[in-house]
């Protein structure tokens, strides 16, 4: 063999092994009692991309004619029109891409088109903007005009009362939601399912994807946080071809992806290393806890030493899946707000995005846009802490402030290069 065969022979195996290592990064295949498994690495196939963001315009703030209670959601409309979902104030301010106040649509009551706490905002499938009330749980729909054009009620075939988290417009009309039944036994004990399934247009569950029942005895209240499995807040993404993504493993970084049809079509993982709470980041769950088991008289709740892995899932224009973990906001360099996880849609782990910009990945959030730019939502973390604690002050061991900050909103667009 000639010295330019070798040669070749040994790049075109370096090659093979160089591509062999980047496709078991990206995603391991493998089926576990009939069902399909992504197992992904540690690190992404293609490493760490960088995003800089740039700010265009900024309302509420110190210095901000707009006062803001609780941005909680952000959606954005066909033409770029900017919505944000103020829970506190049960309001919907709306912007021009521009940074233009347009107007105000709802308000607070339980008249046509108003709602009480709204928890989540999302775009109806027949383009009316719906505000998600977490109890009575309903999503009351409106024209971006302000006009109420009615409820959208979803229906449980198995009855009970009904508690809305997070509701996503999926294919063919359908609702994706994700919320909470619960229905009385006895005086003190009952049975809390919580649910994510599929509703037709008129609020008629067509399946149910999953479901995790606790039976609650509220005379014998004990409860460990770690042992606590739920599909929380922000835990469900629809892909785009129908595809229902969550997660419900509190201590587990595993993606349960659901057909339409409600059959379990994959799970996706990824070797993952806990966060262990800051003491501070303790303390305000130890705080919440004893406020909300106050009325409860002998009850305990064991609080975790680590943060959930996943926080956050989300669908980016590129129908890639979006991760925001425990680590995402943690420790990141000066001038980064936080480092996304990328999935594609079959679950094999892409590439990670730093996002740089001002910010506090820790305690303000970022909405990414249907159009690539992103707004931040300063204290939004805080924030909601105050909101479960019923507006009680700092947790046991941290100092007040003397004078919270008011919540801005920030519209960011990605930086020319």
């Amino acid at each position: 063999m000639s010295i330019m065969a070798k040669r070749l022979m040994v790049i075109t195996l370096c090659a093979s092994v160089f591509v062999c290592a980047s496709l078991s990064m990206a995603g391991e295949e493998v089926v576990r009692d009939g069902v399909l498994h992504i197992v992904n690495a540690e690190q992404s196939a293609k490493g760490v991309e960088t995003i800089i963001m740039e700010e265009v315009w900024r309302a509420g703030g110190e210095d901000g004619d707009d006062f803001f209670g609780l941005i909680s959601q952000v959606v954005v409309g066909e033409d770029g029109t900017i919505y944000l979902l103020d829970t506190r104030l049960a309001e919907v301010p709306f912007y021009s891409p521009a940074g233009e106040r347009l107007g105000t649509l709802s308000r607070e009551g339980e008249g046509p088109g108003e709602t009480r706490n709204p928890s989540d905002m999302l775009m109806m499938p027949d383009g009316t903007l719906g505000l998600v009330q977490s109890f009575p749980g309903k999503v009351i729909t409106i024209d971006l005009q302000g006009n109420p054009t009615g409820d959208f009620q979803p229906q449980l075939e198995d009855g009970g009362f009904l508690s809305l988290k997070d509701c996503l417009t999926n294919v063919g009309g359908q609702i994706t939601v994700s919320g909470r039944s619960y229905k009385q036994t006895t005086p003190t004990i009952g049975t809390q399912t919580n649910f994510v399934s599929n509703f037709g247009p008129e609020g008629n569950e067509i399946v149910r994807l999953t479901e995790i029942d606790n039976v609650m005895d509220f005379s014998n209240f004990n409860q460990k946080e770690d042992e606590q499995n739920e599909i929380d807040y922000r835990k469900v993404a629809v892909g785009p071809d129908g595809r229902v993504y969550l997660n419900k493993i509190r201590n587990q970084y595993l993606i349960e992806v659901y057909l339409p049809d409600g059959t379990l079509d994959r799970m996706i993982e990824r070797k993952y290393e806990h966060r262990q709470r800051t003491d501070k980041e303790y303390n305000m769950v130890q705080a919440m806890a004893e406020t909300q088991l106050a009325r409860l008289p002998g009850s305990s709740f064991e609080v975790s030493k680590i943060e959930p892995d996943i926080s956050m899932l989300r669908f980016a224009p590129d129908g890639f899946l979006w991760v925001t973990s425990s680590h995402s906001g943690f420790e990141q360099p000066d001038g980064q707000i936080a480092t996304f996880d990328v999935f594609d849609a079959d679950g094999h782990f892409i590439k990670e995005v730093a996002v740089q910009c001002l910010g506090d990945g820790m305690e303000d959030r970022l909405f990414w846009t249907s159009h690539g730019s992103a707004v931040l939502i300063t204290g939004l973390n805080d924030a909601l802490r105050a909101l479960m604690m019923g507006g009680a002050g700092a947790a046991a061991g941290e100092e007040e402030d003397e004078e919270a900050v008011p919540m801005e909103v920030i519209y960011l667009e990605v930086a020319n290069n």
